[in-house]
């Protein structure tokens, strides 16, 4: 597992995959950049972390580290995480001729491309680039992975493409009846102006106005400019509603998952501000659902796939303010279609999207590597 961004414990690569793959048999070593270099085994999984540079501007050094590092391996497979990555493993094959499986978990030039530390101008430029040279690098990859499929269908032409969704294992979220907090929403993870803390916000005004003590619940952190963060204050305490906002900051995972059990309604307000937002396919989409909790979320393509198909929450225009308002206003109104809504999602998740289940799609591929 080789990636030049993701930090060593990521929750995919390795709570899900490495363990995974280790589990059944596969010897399995990270590379990821860290704050320090570091070399440690845990659950049978090597960990190499090398020190990565403070600024972006360097980050061709981090990668230099890594591909000298995955260099010095003896791999079968060299499964990397993004375009990065995927450079490093492609020059590796040129010299050992291993294996490599690409993990696209994002429309990564998009993502890419709106990074800060790109002019607004040349984003287009960035994104086509980044387009074009990753499609160029797919071609060293023996077998692609996807999260949704927006993206297969972006690899379907260029190599076999599994869709391997990135969502929560059953044992983390053992089914259990909790008695919620009346009429609290949780927004689980770190959010910002891009994931619609702006309109949400805005959206609890409406309801505070309407005399429904709506309170929002952000598990994680807000990540914006400071410029944000103060008129997210000022606003707040202008119109009385410091009572009806909280942030936990991080929390260890397991309280991560009691606090959606305890909420009425989990939100997602991804903005259609660039297409990698558009296409996502959240993992606290399947967390809320795991818990039981109904959705309110983008109608964005992948997004309403999946609540249409699991009929486990309510669609919106995340850019309206007021059809959000109706939404959460909706979900209190009526606490048994919402009930149905979280048993509804809380049954695909045990079916279909489970950890467990994509594991058994990730060991065949594997296995068809051999």
């Amino acid at each position: 597992m080789l990636t030049t961004v993701h930090p060593p414990y990521d929750s995919r690569i390795y709570y899900k995959e490495a363990i995974s793959l280790s589990n059944n048999g596969h010897e399995v070593i990270i590379i990821a950049p860290g704050e320090y270099s570091n070399s440690e085994s845990t659950n049978g999984i090597d960990i190499i972390t090398l020190k990565k540079t403070k600024s972006k501007m360097f980050h061709f050094i981090t990668m230099l580290r890594i591909l000298q590092q995955g260099i010095k391996q003896r791999c079968d497979v060299f499964h990397c995480h993004e375009p990065g990555s995927l450079l490093i493993c492609a020059i590796i094959k040129i010299i050992k001729r291993n294996k490599i499986v690409y993990d696209a978990h994002e429309h990564y030039p998009s993502l890419i491309a709106e990074d800060a530390m790109f002019p607004s101008n040349t984003k287009s430029i960035i994104e086509f680039i980044v387009d074009k040279c990753e499609r160029i690098l797919c071609r060293f990859a023996d077998s692609i992975i996807t999260v949704n499929k927006t993206l297969k269908d972006r690899f379907d032409n260029l190599k076999k493409t599994t869709i391997i969704f990135n969502v929560p294992s059953l044992q983390n979220f053992p089914l259990k009846n909790k008695e919620k907090t009346e009429y609290e929403i949780v927004y689980a993870g770190n959010v910002n102006k891009k994931r619609g803390l702006d309109k949400l916000i805005h959206s609890m005004k409406i309801l505070k106005d309407h005399d429904l003590p709506v309170k929002l619940l952000i598990v994680g952190n807000v990540s914006d400019t400071k410029e944000f963060n103060l008129w997210m204050d000022q606003y707040l305490k202008k119109n009385n509603m410091i009572e009806n906002f909280k942030i936990t900051g991080w929390v260890p995972h397991d309280e991560v998952v009691e606090h959606i059990r305890m909420s009425s309604g989990g939100i997602i307000l991804f903005q259609p501000t660039y297409y990698n937002n558009i296409i996502g396919l959240p993992n606290k989409l399947f967390e809320y659902m795991a818990c039981k909790v109904p959705v309110i979320a983008s109608n964005f393509p992948e997004i309403s796939s999946v609540i249409k198909e699991t009929k486990s929450g309510l669609l919106v225009d995340p850019t309206d303010i007021s059809e959000i308002a109706n939404a959460i206003k909706w979900l209190f109104e009526n606490p048994e279609e919402g009930k149905k809504m979280g048993i509804s999602g809380r049954c695909a998740v045990e079916e279909t999207y489970n950890w467990e289940h994509m594991e058994k799609r990730l060991l065949k591929l594997y296995e068809e590597l051999a």
